[in-house]
């Protein structure tokens, strides 16, 4: 509609209202309030698109899943999917207050200045951003932040896309360390250490690189549960590569470190808040340790559940005599790691009663045949 007074006008559609001057007031407010409100919501909107949560991934309205046909496989060619990824990023970024001064536009004529002031500021934004991955995109991407990233590692560096192929082929590999979605992701592979960011990677060559502890910071959720997240500098002896800090949850702190080469170094003497698994854990580790041993020939292979520990731990019926209670005697080979043991045995105990878990018993993982802790030794080879 259009209003129409002595005193101004205000234009919404094609239709033409005549009210009285003591009314414009109240319409401007209105129409004011709508503006508002819009702003709020494009303004959440934009912030969920540029870091979105859970609910924006459920949803699929992420950058991800959207130009997902343009992007790529992740899983076959990871360095050029997230060349295209940060490039995608930077385009649709840069259009979210362009989209806004088109609709605010459409809807919000009476606004004119501050429409104005908002497409002045978009256009800018836009065309920077057009002109920086035209820049990126020269010589097959060889200007791109992560292809001056790669170079650092090299002496020619022209060889930067074999360096990056080196890493595709070790992230396939299904014992990388991996945390978190794909901003903010941390992953871990046999001789690389990558974080993504929102419109860059950090990349760090294993042999290289000093660890040490930053800090730990606790958030609570609505449920009061807490949850305990350390941060960790990862810095290299290769000016090239600057220092970047990878942030992750303490339960996936042990996985961390069996996959790196280096030490993590804790020179603050941080303590971490051991969780529920952690602590059983340890006292399912000191109630094996008094077993005993068992003694094996040769060396043991490797745990066939995380596929890189070895396998250091046998069923053998030790709590009762053969013929007696609910467990039996196990004639696998020694086929699991103690870490995965435990896992195994606590996912099959009572949630709710935690304090009942030693006393629990759990089949076999592979013979079903069914054991308790006394029943668990580890394994050392003869001679």
């Amino acid at each position: 509609a259009v209003v129409s007074t002595q005193s101004g006008h205000y234009g919404r559609g094609g239709c033409i209202l005549i009210v009285e001057p003591t009314n414009l007031i109240y319409l401007e407010m209105l129409v004011t309030r709508e503006l508002v409100l819009f702003s709020l919501g494009y303004f959440l909107l934009s912030l969920g698109l540029i870091f979105p949560p859970n609910e924006f991934y459920g949803f699929g309205l992420t950058i991800e899943h959207i130009c997902s046909s343009l992007l790529g496989d992740e899983g076959l060619h990871f360095i050029r999917y997230h060349i295209r990824l940060t490039s995608a990023r930077i385009v649709i970024h840069s259009f979210i207050p362009l989209v806004y001064y088109i609709i605010a536009a459409a809807y919000f004529s009476a606004f004119e200045v501050s429409i104005k002031v908002a497409f002045v500021l978009s256009l800018p934004c836009f065309t920077s951003a057009l002109t920086v991955l035209k820049w990126w995109r020269r010589g097959d991407w060889s200007d791109h932040p992560l292809a001056r990233t790669l170079r650092g590692h090299i002496r020619d560096p022209a060889e930067w896309i074999a360096v990056g192929n080196t890493i595709s082929t070790e992230f396939r590999r299904y014992d990388k360390f991996m945390y978190g979605k794909t901003w903010g992701k941390v992953v871990v592979t046999d001789n690389w250490i990558l974080r993504c960011g929102l419109y860059r990677m950090d990349v760090a060559y294993q042999p290289d690189v000093h660890l040490n502890i930053l800090t730990t910071s606790t958030l609570k959720d609505t449920r009061h549960r807490t949850t305990e997240f350390v941060q960790i500098n990862v810095s290299s002896v290769n000016t090239a590569c600057r220092d970047f800090v990878i942030r992750l949850n303490v339960m996936d702190y042990a996985d961390l470190t069996a996959k790196l080469q280096a030490p993590i170094l804790n020179v603050r003497n941080i303590v971490f808040q051991q969780s529920l698994s952690d602590r059983f854990e340890a006292a399912f580790r000191e109630e094996v340790l008094r077993n005993g041993r068992y003694e094996v020939p040769s060396q043991v292979e490797e745990c066939i559940g995380c596929l890189y520990a070895p396998a250091d731990v046998k069923l053998s019926k030790l709590c009762d005599d053969r013929d007696q209670g609910d467990c039996r005697n196990c004639l696998c080979r020694p086929m699991w790691c103690l870490r995965c043991l435990v896992k195994w045995f606590a996912n099959r105990q009572n949630a709710n009663a935690p304090e009942r878990w030693l006393g629990g018993k759990a089949p076999c993982p592979t013979c079903r045949s069914t054991f308790c802790p006394r029943d668990v030794q580890m394994v050392e080879t003869m001679g």
